[in-house]
């Protein structure tokens, strides 16, 4: 199944919330760490972590599945390059 253009808009703009709010958050944390007891950056760390990369494995298999199905009405083959013209560049230089 291709993606549709609003699907692949609404998708990034969903990871695009979640990692701002992410960075809000490692914003508020780092402001405030040398205020935090060490129990409270171990427990901060605990649940920051597996969030952070639970969002960077579900945006990887976003970005994966958009390269392996698609787009619609974007074409799927590439332009097949050019030979003549490595051709030509070279009569033209000789």
């Amino acid at each position: 199944m291709k993606w549709t253009k609003e699907q692949l808009i609404e998708g990034s703009l969903s990871f695009v919330r979640m990692k701002s709010k992410l960075a809000l958050v490692e914003h508020k944390y780092e402001s405030k760490k040398m205020r935090l007891t060490f129990h409270e950056r171990m427990a901060f760390a605990k649940v920051h972590s597996p969030l952070k990369k639970k969002i960077l494995e579900m945006e990887n298999k976003f970005l994966l599945n958009v390269a392996g199905n698609g787009v619609e009405g974007e074409s799927d083959d590439p332009e097949p390059p050019d030979t003549h013209k490595e051709k030509q560049i070279l009569r033209d230089t000789i």
